[in-house]
């Protein structure tokens, strides 16, 4: 009823449509800033993937400034938003985007893996590039195979480049290793702040839906002018949940190194591109459940 009876702005030639403008930044995200974070992730210094990490950083800060700017348009296209949100992102979406609490989830689970995942790689490692004794006589033995034309100098050349492609991903490998209990902490801190503002959101919600109820029951005021001002009531609401879930997200890749928050990033901007895959949305619709 609210959204029937909201006031209806006309769209300005000026100002694209926020459906639009989200497609086109999914686009980007799958397309250039996603790529090219994995790309520095794998092949850059820790300054040179700062650098990046920063860039997808403000491409969020920039989807949450225009989300603000179109909740103030018409909320309703925020709050009922069936124009650029398919069947699998709603169960996700709390007060017109993602729920907070979900970036501080995906942050906890790469705290919670199992640390025996690296064990392997570990040994591998440092069999290969630390044990200075067994790394000379590996060059020594590749060195004598060369001048007799063994052919098993490839299967050395072969270790060599395995050797120098664990160099590149052992700070990614390791990333969680370093301080996981202050992280912990710090996640712990983040989400008792939740805790808090969360129930206030909602009662505000409560609230200006009682006073819309209230106000129509009454007959003292017109069902518009009472829609008009919980609409109004409604943009400030969305605009606070959208200052806490950017604060989340800033405040997690303030808090990690360089490589806790580009893998960070990287998971949250691939969970956002994969929902919306086409495949997968399809698969979505075609399962049914018979209800009994």
């Amino acid at each position: 009823m609210f959204k029937s009876l909201s006031r209806k702005k006309a769209p300005s030639s000026h100002h694209r449509r926020f459906s639009d403008y989200y497609s086109d930044w999914i686009a980007a995200m799958r397309t250039t800033h996603l790529p090219n974070l994995r790309h520095h992730m794998s092949n850059s210094t820790p300054n040179l993937l700062s650098a990046h990490v920063e860039i997808i950083h403000l491409h969020f800060k920039s989807y949450y400034q225009t989300l603000d700017l179109a909740a103030a348009a018409d909320v309703t296209q925020i709050l009922f938003p069936s124009g650029h949100r398919n069947a699998l992102e709603i169960p996700f979406l709390w007060v017109g985007d993602i729920h907070p609490y979900a970036f501080t989830n995906l942050l906890r689970s790469y705290l919670l893996q199992d640390e025996s995942e690296n064990h392997v790689v570990q040994d591998y490692y440092y069999y290969y590039r630390h044990d200075d004794n067994n790394h000379n006589n590996n060059v020594e033995r590749f060195e004598e195979k060369q001048e007799n034309g063994n052919d098993d100098v490839y299967e050395e050349e072969e270790v060599g480049e395995s050797c120098e492609f664990l160099k590149k991903q052992w700070p990614l490998m390791n990333a969680w290793k370093i301080q996981p209990r202050k992280l912990t902490g710090r996640i712990d801190q983040i989400e008792r702040g939740l805790r808090l503002m969360v129930p206030v959101l909602m009662d505000r919600v409560r609230k200006a839906q009682a006073g819309f109820v209230r106000k129509v029951g009454s007959g003292d005021v017109a069902a518009a002018v009472a829609a008009a001002e919980m609409e109004e009531e409604m943009v400030g609401i969305v605009m606070d949940a959208n200052r806490l879930r950017k604060d989340v997200i800033s405040e997690i890749v303030s808090m990690t190194s360089v490589y806790q928050a580009a893998l960070f990033l990287e998971g949250l901007a691939q969970f956002l591109v994969g929902i919306r895959d086409e495949k997968l949305v399809q698969e979505f619709k075609r399962c049914k459940v018979l209800i009994k």
